[in-house]
């Protein structure tokens, strides 16, 4: 709702050429996003690195996450947790801060998380 009713475009981060940015989207100061659709509502935060991504609407991205070759919709990622290589979409999800998510050689057809902080979860 938060998302919905509250959140206006504002991007101060730094997004290159390849990236596409659709509807009310804000990205904080010193994020970086290389080659990312980004579709709102979403809010990103302040020093993080997304490469290679989808992030769908309604989603939160907090400060210092690092979100590569990941797609994710309708989910919440907390501080500092860190995404790489999930190719299948992150959907009605939260991940707690400090957390680190890296794809395994055979993956699930699903993804749905409740991720605790400081956890290290490889998908086998």
């Amino acid at each position: 709702m938060i998302l919905d009713t509250c959140l206006e475009s504002n991007v101060e981060g730094e997004i290159d050429e390849q990236s596409q940015i659709i509807g009310r989207v804000q990205i904080g100061e010193g994020s970086k996003v290389v080659n990312c659709t980004i579709r709102g509502p979403v809010t990103i935060g302040k020093n993080c690195h997304l490469e290679n991504c989808f992030i769908g609407p309604y989603s939160s991205v907090a400060d210092r996450v690092t979100l590569i070759e990941a797609d994710l919709e309708h989910s919440v990622i907390l501080e500092g947790a860190k995404v790489e290589g999930i190719h299948q979409r992150i959907v009605d999800s939260v991940i707690g801060q400090r957390a680190h998510l890296e794809a395994a050689s055979r993956r699930p057809k699903a993804l749905r998380f409740m991720i605790g902080d400081d956890c290290k979860i490889e998908l086998s």
